[in-house]
């Protein structure tokens, strides 16, 4: 993959990175960006930091139920990326009184994870700990706060146009707040209740890194639904069965959980191409066979193993296919057979 870094003069003193990269494919209810980013943002120089970014929404009909935070992290492959593994926090935030703008209002969800997929385009979701439900035409704020220390890529940040689905305003979508550690030691975490009283306080990303002049717009994205209707999360949604030798085999187990307001009816699996390769094959586990339904809060594992019959990469993709929409609950397999996988004796 080839990306360009290119800094540019900014009141963070953030690198900025013009990425010529692979589009994410996800579809979310909520969502600025285009898929590709074009800055990695971080805070210089390097020093312990609490950094807050965050989107602002406006709740639409049949969407009011917000389950999950989706985040894509650093710049290019080959930047100097926050490392994947690094804990996080998400947030919902209710603007109190509907002004736009993030400075005191009220937390009323969050969810913990850490970073993956560091320096790609690729959103992982975390969902909330409590799935939160708004009225029509409220304005929210989502987004996220990490403790690092160093001067990584932290944040993606889209600055080419929008792709949302509802269309909004195109300027002053997106918000930072920070605070850095004024001799060795800690730093004090950004509090989410009052992003006022950070170090640098929140300020739109219009006025905060391009001094007016320009925007962007963070890739978060949130997952939600309507009242009464279920949401499939898949863990791990890709999954890499290794490089082994013919004849032998590898498991793996993708854990199915809902974290909607309505039962998954699982009815079947649907593989492409179709038949699925004979070398994967997908075993009940704790789910059991098709039909069978996930009630809201629950979840269950199902086993795959991947048994090497011939030489080379084997790949599949398989839906999930039941009472959510298609292309909701996917997972992708791959595995390669090899003569030599475990090296000479």
């Amino acid at each position: 993959m080839s990306c360009i870094a290119v800094r540019t003069p900014a009141w963070w003193s953030a690198p900025l990175l013009l990425a010529l990269c692979g589009g994410a494919d996800a579809v979310d209810e909520y969502r600025l960006d285009d898929g590709v980013k074009e800055a990695g943002i971080g805070l210089h120089p390097p020093n312990s930091y609490s950094f807050a970014w965050l989107n602002r929404f406006v709740i639409r009909p049949g969407h009011e139920t917000i389950h999950a935070v989706n985040l894509a992290f650093g710049g290019s492959f080959a930047a100097n990326n926050i490392p994947n593994g690094t804990p996080l926090a998400v947030y919902i935030w209710y603007d109190s009184n509907q002004d736009g703008i993030p400075d005191h209002d009220v937390v009323v969800a969050s969810g913990s994870g850490t970073v993956t997929g560091t320096g790609s385009n690729l959103l992982t979701s975390y969902a909330l700990s409590q799935a939160v439900t708004l009225q029509a035409g409220d304005i929210i704020f989502a987004g996220a706060i990490i403790t690092y220390t160093g001067n990584p890529q932290v944040a993606s940040i889209d600055t080419d146009g929008t792709d949302d689905i509802n269309p909004y305003p195109p300027n002053d979508h997106s918000f930072i707040a920070s605070n850095w550690a004024s001799a060795p030691g800690t730093v004090t975490p950004v509090d989410p209740a009052h992003l006022a009283w950070a170090n640098q306080p929140v300020a739109s990303v219009r006025n905060a890194l391009y001094g007016g002049n320009s925007d962007g717009t963070w890739m978060i994205r949130l997952n939600a639904s309507a009242a009464g209707a279920p949401l499939p999360v898949v863990v791990p949604s890709a999954i890499d069965m290794g490089n082994i030798d013919i004849g032998t085999s590898s498991t793996a187990t993708i854990n199915l959980s809902n974290a909607g307001t309505a039962a998954w009816q699982v009815l079947t699996y649907v593989p492409t191409p179709n038949p699925m390769p004979a070398v994967f094959t997908i075993f009940p586990g704790t789910c059991g066979v098709p039909p069978f339904q996930i009630a809201p809060g629950s979840n269950c594992d199902i086993d795959v193993v991947f048994k090497a019959t011939s030489h080379g990469l084997h790949a599949a993709s398989v839906e999930i296919a039941g009472n959510t929409p298609p292309g909701s609950a996917t997972f992708l397999l791959r595995g390669i057979g090899s003569l030599f996988a475990s090296g000479f004796e």
